[in-house]
């Protein structure tokens, strides 16, 4: 019976501590600049045609041309994605006599000196379209963690802030949500000659979010 009444009296200690308990919740957010190592090009070629076959081999002759100058910049094979051809109907006047045929290239550029030669070349074999480069660090994970950790020592220290104006100390972490991802820089993509204008990403911010809550105790 003694052990029950003292495992009563411990339950009924906890449940006025948690009942008398006071928390603050804060939110905390850090960055870190990190300048961009490499990025991600997406190309469109197409072609519209009456005959599909047609359009199909200028497309064609366009991807291989630009393959071939990826090669020539010694650009990997596992580097470069070429999708799939799609063949979209064109209707004009009522009437559906033009096909449009299309296929997107996605290469990976380790060396950023290429890109403005790359651009260059694809204008010139005619590109119909270049979507937004993604540009991004080889050590995304590394600056995301110290901007996870900046974001935490900012909420703390609004939460410090706010326990000693409240008259009372900061206890345990009772809650911790992230807020953000790891998402790598972008960029708008820009269709420039090489010899026309230097191309310079400068610095972009890998930010971290966190909302942590704070036990307050009675001092």
């Amino acid at each position: 019976k003694l052990s029950q009444i003292l495992v009563l009296c411990a339950a009924l200690g906890q449940s006025a501590y948690a009942a008398e308990a006071d928390f603050v919740t804060v939110n905390g957010s850090g960055a870190v600049a990190v300048t961009p190592t490499q990025a991600r090009l997406t190309l469109v070629f197409s072609a519209q045609q009456a005959d599909v076959a047609a359009g199909k081999q200028a497309v064609d002759a366009q991807s291989a041309a630009f393959a071939a100058l990826l090669s020539k910049h010694q650009i990997k094979a596992s580097d470069v994605n070429n999708a799939p051809l799609v063949v979209y109907p064109e209707q004009r006047e009522q009437k559906l006599d033009q096909f449009r045929i299309e296929r997107s290239t996605t290469v990976l550029i380790r060396d950023l000196t290429l890109y403005p030669l790359l651009l260059e070349g694809a204008a010139k074999l005619g590109v119909s379209q270049i979507q937004p480069v993604e540009l991004q660090t080889a050590d995304s994970e590394q600056y995301y963690t110290e901007a996870l950790q900046q974001a935490f020592q900012a909420a703390k220290a609004k939460a410090l802030q706010l326990a000693a104006l409240s008259g009372r100390k900061l206890g345990k972490v009772n809650q911790l949500h992230e807020q953000s991802s790891a998402p790598g820089p972008r960029f708008k993509g820009m269709m420039m000659a090489a010899d026309s204008m230097p191309v310079s990403f400068g610095q972009q911010q890998i930010r971290a979010d966190v909302q942590v809550q704070f036990e307050l105790i009675n001092p």
